[in-house]
C-alpha cells in the first residue's frame, strides 16, 4: 500500500462546487475509475481521501491537492492518472499524480489572483487602500466571535496590473491550519467604501515556509 497525491485544477462552473460536495465528487470519481484504493473499516467503509487545503466557494484553482492510498503496488501513478482523467467531470482537470513528499502541516502560503472590474477613480482608491500601512479587517473565529486585526503584515507579496476596465491583484497569503487568510477578508473591507466588482478569484501554487512548491 502506498500514498499518492492528486494535483488537479478546478475551473469554470466547477467553482460552484462546495468543499463538501467536492469530497463526494472525488469519492464517486475514484469509484467510477475503479482504482484499487484503501477503504476505511467499520460500519460504513469508504475510500479514504484527504484534501490539503479546502477551496472557498466561487474560487477557481490551478493547484489543488487530494491524497489517497493505493493498495496495488503494481498500479502505477500513470495508471491512476489515466483512470481519473476518463472520469473527471467538466471543470476538474488532472494535472499530475505524484508521491507525496511534504506533509499537509507544512503548508504555509498560497498564491491568489483577483481580477477586479472598476472605473478609474475606484482603481486609484483601491490601490491606495491596498498600499496602506495598516488594513484592519474582521474575521469570524471558530468560537463564532468577531476578531479584529491588522491583515497587512500577513501579506507576504502584493502586486498590481492595471487593466483597461479594472485591476489585476496578485497576493501571497498565509494558509494552513495555524494561520489562514482568505483574500476576501481584505476586499470585503475595501468594498465598504469603494465600488468595484470581483470577476475572478484564482488560487495558484501552494508553498511551504521556505517558499518551496508544496508537493
Amino acid at each position: 500500500m502506498r500514498n499518492v497525491r492528486l494535483i488537479y485544477k478546478k475551473q469554470g462552473r466547477a467553482k460552484y462546487i462546495s468543499h463538501l460536495d467536492m469530497n463526494r465528487l472525488m469519492l464517486r470519481v475514484i469509484k467510477r475509475a475503479n482504482l484499487p484504493v484503501w477503504f476505511t473499516e467499520g460500519f460504513n467503509p469508504h475510500a479514504f481521501i484527504t484534501f490539503a487545503l479546502p477551496l472557498s466557494l466561487g474560487f477557481i484553482s490551478e493547484y489543488d491537492i487530494c491524497d489517497f492510498r493505493i493498495v496495488d503496488d503494481n498500479f502505477s501513478n500513470q495508471d491512476v492518472k489515466e483512470a481519473l482523467e476518463k472520469c473527471m467531470p467538466e471543470g476538474i482537470e488532472v494535472v499530475d499524480i505524484i508521491e507525496p513528499l511534504m506533509k499537509v502541516k507544512e503548508l504555509c502560503f498560497a498564491q491568489f489572483e483577483l481580477q477586479i472590474e472598476c472605473d478609474e477613480n475606484a482603481k486609484k482608491t483601491l490601490i491606495e487602500f491596498l498600499n496602506k500601512d495598516e488594513i484592519i479587517v474582521e474575521k469570524m473565529t471558530k468560537k463564532k466571535q468577531i476578531k479584529t486585526f491588522d491583515v497587512k503584515p500577513k501579506i507576504k507579496k502584493l502586486s498590481f496590473e492595471e487593466l483597461e476596465n479594472g485591476l489585476k491583484v496578485s497576493l501571497l497569503l498565509p494558509c494552513g491550519s495555524e494561520d489562514n487568510v482568505n483574500p476576501m477578508l481584505i476586499f470585503d473591507e475595501a468594498a465598504k467604501n469603494i465600488s468595484f466588482d470581483i470577476d475572478l478569484v484564482k488560487r495558484g501554487k501552494l508553498y511551504d515556509k521556505n517558499m518551496q512548491l508544496f508537493h
